[in-house]
């Protein structure tokens, strides 16, 4: 429930499932603390005047990959890293301002990451859906 909205009211959600305000509190606070559970606030980078985002797949040594990703998470315009499998071994979103923007990124930034074989750019043309939402599987 608070997955669709962190700022309903405990007492809101304890109603609905027929328990104790304080139960909901408790249970929320105790996942809050073991870092299962973060509540944020999520902006669109488009609405905010960032309309350049993109997904970008770079390929890495080997013995880099960790290091690389590391390095690539510390960027201010990268919101999200992986490293994952397939033919590429990371995956990162970059917000920028405009082309100019991310040009200087992969120009200035990424491009001096020790360890880069090679990267490529996926532009959004448009964001037709992203809930902002990890389910668990059912």
């Amino acid at each position: 429930m608070l997955q669709a909205d962190g700022r309903r009211p405990y007492a809101d959600i304890a109603a609905e499932l027929g328990l104790a305000a304080s139960t909901v509190q408790q249970r929320a606070n105790r996942l809050i603390d073991l870092g299962l559970l973060r509540i944020r606030a999520v902006i669109d980078p488009m609405t905010m005047g960032v309309p350049v985002i993109c997904t970008i797949a770079i390929k890495v040594d080997g013995i880099r990959l960790q290091e690389a990703a590391q390095e690539i998470a510390l960027f201010d315009e990268v919101s999200y890293v992986v490293i994952c499998t397939g033919p590429y071994d990371i995956l990162i979103e970059v917000a920028c301002r405009d082309n100019d923007d991310l040009l200087a990124f992969l120009s200035n930034k990424l491009a001096h990451v020790d360890g880069i074989r090679s990267s490529e750019t996926f532009l959004y043309l448009r964001v037709v859906k992203n809930t902002y939402q990890w389910g668990l599987p059912q």
